[in-house]
């Protein structure tokens, strides 16, 4: 006979998987809170809700354990980007130029933020004179970075949030950029 799971057990199974509260409960319906007070234990949720919710992380555990590709398959290698010191009019060059809607601020292997198109727009469309201005007076938070050996599942929930994700090798040096397009890529070994 199976052994049910004890609803101790939740709260360390979702940060396993690196899934907030919140998450959790929009997947499953819920409040915040009712997750919250499910795993201090100050509720007595029903049977059918705690089922469901270890159903839910359970499938989570196994599709990503499934998941055989990783930030290294899918990454583009050569990263297009650009020093905070440079220019409005450099970043518009040279997303022009490369096809890209974003670039990150970088130097030194050091991740210092990111410029987008819409911002640029919104900035030039307010002010044409501001094309002189270093993109670090208005750049955006730093594109998240992972590990070369996260899963797709996992930067494909990144990507919901940011518009793109930063690889780095094991040595902590930024070897690649992941957006919607590399996924489009692979989409296309399905």
């Amino acid at each position: 006979m199976q052994k049910l799971p004890t609803l101790s057990e939740i709260k360390p199974l979702r940060k396993k998987l690196d899934i907030s509260q919140k998450e959790l409960a929009d997947e499953m319906k819920l409040t915040q809170s009712t997750i919250s007070r499910i795993e201090s234990g100050t509720v007595d949720p029903p049977y059918s809700k705690v089922k469901n919710i270890f159903e839910y992380l359970e499938g989570e555990r196994i599709a990503r354990k499934k998941s055989k590709k990783h930030a290294k398959d899918i990454m583009t290698r050569k990263i297009i980007s650009i020093k905070p010191t440079s220019s409005i009019r450099d970043a518009v060059e040279l997303m022009n130029e490369h096809g890209y809607s974003q670039l990150p601020l970088l130097e030194k292997n050091d991740n210092f933020g990111s410029i987008t198109s819409k911002k640029i727009q919104k900035i030039i469309t307010d002010n044409p004179t501001m094309l002189g201005v270093e993109v670090s007076l208005i750049k955006e938070l730093p594109f998240p970075e992972v590990d070369e050996n996260w899963n797709v599942k996992d930067i494909s929930d990144l990507l919901v949030k940011y518009s793109a994700v930063l690889v780095k090798d094991e040595t902590h040096n930024i070897v690649g950029i992941i957006t919607d397009a590399d996924f489009l890529k692979l989409s296309k070994s399905f």
